[in-house]
């Protein structure tokens, strides 16, 4: 065979020989380039950001933003590879291409620059977290930079964003990772830091570490986003639709295998057992000891739960009335650049009284869906009584506030109700109070006042009025 081989090639002309010799030499580089799969999804997040995404012992990954795409990967038969490193490294890897897709994360205007973002994933909220020993010092004092204090935040994360614009003279120190910087906290090299709710929660429930940290302030309440470098070919729009594959069965059971923490015991527990089983009375005081330690936090988890339940409107899945005038009472601490707004079905009794209650629940329901789409990731709505909304922010403008107000009567106009193959068009009126400055405790009574000027002017309006505390009293005059 080699003999032909030698026989054909020496009757070739100089121009075919070099053309074999091209082909022999790039022929291994196209077959290289078929056994790398291009076609897997490459999705970056965090090594160390427990339950989200974090590597084992073992370095698999693991987490709640793991098993979704996971899941994701199994409905769309897409094989997906993870690649999880520090935080500030994920970005960077959407960004310089050495992944497709950033697994979840928290939107803010510099990541805007250069990512794409899609669909939600889920919410979360991040807490200030203050050292016991601290507990009843002036924490706002603290974040003004009036302190020695400094504040722990992992780098690159939407933490240290927050922390430098909203309170940019206290003093940072940044961390690579969150495990790193509980680690910080619980060596008391920090005594404040930020982190988000159920990270310290997970932390708490799965460590045997005392944690001596208490929440003593709610930053912010904030959606998990995919994203996409704006460079990328990968479609973020029709990846988010794809996510829509992913039954609500399916999501419901990845969060409750994450949040609903059983027992969790260290890996030396089994043998340390053995050894104690032959000095019956010790070995009697430590499972005592580690039971009631158990039960105290499966108590505080249950507590939790609770808790939400409590804070949240059944109907409509909104901030019920009492969490937002827990809401209100926070923001008031602030003193400044405050927007709050109420609004009111139009002639919502007629409704019930010609179609009934359950169908009343629907028009509510209708205008609630309407309204969350319609707002920022830094604003907060609620439901606060039948028919009766509120929106409260620290982070709107004056003329942002005024835009949101009207851009949403206009939106839940347009948004008509069908009922029993009838056409239900459904409005409402709407009072948008805006404080810049303020310096004693508000109330709901302004934005109230103006939502029934609006009805006076004719309904399915807004009425905004900039309020400061010496033209209050006017103002309600003109109102009533």
């Amino acid at each position: 065979m080699m003999l032909y081989v030698h026989k054909v090639l020496t009757r070739l002309k100089v121009g075919r020989f070099y053309l074999v010799l091209l082909l022999a030499i790039f022929l291994p580089c196209f077959s290289y380039a078929h056994v790398t799969e291009p076609n897997a999804l490459v999705v970056a997040n965090s090594k160390a950001w427990k339950p989200f995404s974090y590597l084992t012992e073992d370095g698999e990954p693991a987490g709640i933003l793991i098993d979704y795409w996971k899941a994701y990967s199994e409905k769309n038969h897409v094989r997906v590879e993870f690649l999880l490193l520090d935080w500030d490294e994920s970005l960077r890897a959407v960004e310089e291409g050495k992944a497709h897709i950033h697994a979840g994360l928290i939107y803010s205007k510099p990541r805007d620059e250069y990512l794409e973002f899609g669909a939600v994933i889920m919410p979360i909220d991040t807490q200030l977290y203050l050292a016991t020993e601290l507990v009843g010092s002036n924490v706002q004092e603290a974040l003004r930079g009036n302190s020695d204090t400094k504040i722990g935040v992992v780098k690159g994360g939407y933490e240290e964003y927050f922390i430098t614009n909203k309170y940019p003279d206290i003093e940072v120190n940044t961390y690579e990772n969150n495990e790193l910087l509980l680690k910080a906290a619980a060596r008391q090299e920090i005594k404040m830091f930020i982190a988000d709710e159920q990270v310290v929660n997970f932390h708490s429930a799965t460590s045997n570490v005392i944690f001596s940290f208490v929440p003593v302030m709610h930053l912010y309440s904030r959606d998990l986003r995919i994203a996409a470098s704006e460079s990328s070919p990968i479609s973020i729009g029709a990846l988010s639709r794809q996510f829509e594959n992913i039954p609500h069965s399916e999501k419901d059971r990845i969060i409750n295998r994450w949040t609903n923490i059983q027992r969790v015991y260290p890996m030396y527990l089994l043998p340390l057992a053995i050894v104690l089983f032959s000095a019956a009375a010790m070995f009697h005081i430590f499972s005592l000891r580690k039971t009631v330690r158990q039960k105290t936090k499966e108590l505080t988890l249950a507590n939790k739960k609770l808790l939400e339940l409590t804070l949240t409107d059944p109907l409509t899945k909104l901030q019920n009335r009492r969490h937002f005038i827990d809401q209100l009472s926070r923001y008031s601490a602030g003193g400044c650049n405050l927007t709050l707004m109420i609004f009111d079905i139009d002639d919502f009794k007629s409704v019930n009284d010609r179609f009934g209650h359950i169908c009343g629940d629907e028009v509510i329901l209708s205008v609630a869906n309407t309204a969350k789409k319609k707002m920022p990731a830094e604003v907060s709505l609620a439901r606060i009584g039948g028919e009766e909304f509120a929106i409260i922010s620290s982070r709107l403008t004056e003329a942002s506030a005024r835009q949101l107000a009207e851009e949403l009567c206009i939106a839940i106009a347009a948004n008509a109700v069908m009922i029993d193959d009838h056409v239900v068009k459904v409005s409402v009126s709407l009072g948008c109070a805006f404080y810049p400055e303020f310096d004693s405790p508000l109330s709901l009574a302004d934005a109230d006042a103006l939502m029934y000027q609006a009805k006076s002017a004719g309904k399915n309006c807004a009425v905004f009025q900039c309020v400061r505390r010496d033209n209050v009293a006017p103002l309600l005059r003109k109102a009533q």
